[in-house]
């Protein structure tokens, strides 16, 4: 298998990491570390990185400050969203759920959903079954 890295962007230009490989190891603590020294993240409401992509499969580890929010989206395949540190209001069509650490919430495909941070939230989001 060929290893497929992250586009280099303005906002990360030099930060070049593997998001698939036959096997990725993914630290956590170094991204969240990371989010947290960004432009992005010291200077507006949120920031995230994709530490794995791959036909099928991606993953996100992504932060929102307090009162920031992923506004209504649809689930663009299964997903999952867990908090890793801090405390997420998710509302979808079904239910109301206030995720603090180490809870999750999963949603099928094409549920809507919006999550606004009750405090400085970072989260792992995963989606499968999406191309």
């Amino acid at each position: 298998m060929t290893e497929k890295y992250n586009d280099p962007t303005p906002n990360r230009p030099g930060a070049e990491h593997i998001i698939d490989a036959s096997s990725v190891a993914i630290d956590l603590p170094a991204y969240i570390a990371q989010i947290k020294q960004e432009h992005a993240w010291l200077h507006s409401d949120r920031n995230s990185i994709t530490v794995f992509k791959t036909e099928g499969m991606s993953i996100v580890v992504g932060g929102l400050h307090k009162n920031s929010e992923l506004p209504r989206h649809v689930a663009p395949g299964i997903m999952s969203i867990q908090v890793l540190e801090g405390l997420l209001q998710v509302n979808t069509d079904e239910l109301s759920a206030t995720l603090s650490e180490w809870q999750m919430i999963t949603l099928h495909k094409g549920s809507h959903y919006r999550a606004i941070a009750a405090e400085e939230t970072i989260y792992l989001l995963t989606v499968t079954g999406v191309s």
